[in-house]
């Protein structure tokens, strides 16, 4: 779960120039790619680079797995900045005959760790706080003044702290709203998996703590802080951490015996710093250019964020902070999955190729799953 409600700020927002020829180039590609003239109407750049090629062959591919009538998902690949395609399959709601929308918003599950990683990295930049801190010195309830476990461990999964959602009970209890304090205390006396920094265990409890610690530090809700200090300047506008279970645009459903049926709510106040977010592929787009343009954080630590973490200095974890570094198709690619009630998602970031591709689903039992779909994408527009 998370891997695998505060409103977005009520003040108008001025759209960043980026964001507008963002949108512009994204609004002729759907033209294109979307009505039967696609063919004769390609983007300006397709004469020169084969976007109007890769465009169809990616559709085709898709079309033969997401198909209409029932939940779908939201596709969005880009290339040096600049999208190349663009669409939606399927229904956001079911029952009503909605169709998806790429700009709509959708959960995302742990693709939340990467945005607080990052907010954790900002707080690190105004020298609010240090990786190498102490997790007691900051949430003493959680461990005592004598506990080696670090920031840096909870960024990198390296602490040997329990996954809270692998717990027992737990299934029994997702139902229910709990404070920050009230998560903690669920899963804080649970015996550790090993000695911290001996091993890699990928735990949501890791950056439940971690939006704690935000919390701590800033003085305000996570959902706030992350709004006011990461959403806002990057002009995510359709980017939020959910609190509740706020009606929305689009439903998550979930399979099983080939019926596709609308899953049990949760409180969303359990995913939280590890989980709780919402967003749109337009956004993660911007995300992904904010991370290769240095923007709200010094390069430095985007790059620290983007390398895997060694344990000990030595065997590389494939994971930094809140991301998985992997290798496909023998390229460097940065990626991370989410799966979330009803929802799944996946996105990954070519850095060489400058190739970012997300997959968000409203399903959380497609098949193929959204990081399957990414794959098939990469194998269309990734050069060998």
């Amino acid at each position: 779960m998370y891997n695998q409600d505060a409103s977005r700020l009520s003040r108008p927002l001025r759209m960043a120039p980026a964001r507008r020829a963002l949108i512009v180039a994204m609004t002729l590609l759907v033209a294109c790619a979307t009505t039967p003239a696609a063919a004769e109407a390609p983007p300006a750049r397709a004469q020169d680079d084969g976007t109007a090629e890769r465009a169809r062959a990616i559709d085709a591919m898709l079309q033969r797995y997401l198909k209409p009538g029932g939940p779908g998902a939201v596709v969005l690949v880009t290339d040096h900045g600049t999208p190349v395609f663009r669409k939606a399959y399927g229904l956001a709601k079911v029952s009503e005959n909605v169709p998806l929308d790429p700009a709509m918003s959708l959960r995302v599950g742990s693709i939340t760790k990467q945005f607080t990683a990052a907010a954790i990295m900002l707080l690190a930049e105004q020298g609010k706080l240090a990786l190498s801190d102490k997790v007691g010195q900051y949430l003493p309830a959680f461990a005592g003044a004598d506990s080696p476990i670090t920031i840096e461990h909870l960024l990198t999964h390296t602490s040997g702290i329990r996954n809270y959602t692998e717990l027992p009970h737990f299934a029994e209890r997702m139902n229910t709203d709990v404070s920050v304090e009230e998560g903690i205390a669920f899963f804080k006396d649970a015996k550790p998996e090993f000695i911290q920094g001996d091993r890699f265990a990928y735990s949501n409890s890791n950056y439940f703590l971690l939006g704690a610690i935000i919390e701590r530090v800033s003085g305000m809700p996570y959902a706030d802080f992350m709004a006011r200090n990461v959403f806002e300047p990057l002009q995510l506008t359709h980017t939020r951490i959910d609190t509740d279970a706020a009606p929305a645009d689009v439903i998550g459903y979930t399979q099983a015996r080939r019926k596709v049926t609308v899953p049990p709510d949760y409180s969303m106040r359990w995913p939280y710093a590890a989980g709780a977010l919402r967003t749109s592929v337009d956004d993660l787009a911007l995300w992904d250019q904010a991370t290769v343009h240095g923007k709200l954080l010094k390069p430095a630590s985007w790059q620290r964020m983007a390398t895997s973490y060694r344990l000990h200095g030595i065997r590389a974890t494939g994971y930094g902070y809140g991301l998985f570094i992997r290798s496909m198709r023998g390229k460097a690619a940065i990626e991370h999955g989410g799966d979330i009630g009803g929802f799944s998602a996946d996105m990954v970031r070519f850095p060489q190729e400058e190739i970012f591709i997300a997959v968000l689903a409203n399903n959380d039992a497609g098949d193929p799953a959204p990081d399957q779909l990414a794959a098939k994408i990469a194998a269309l527009v990734v050069p060998r």
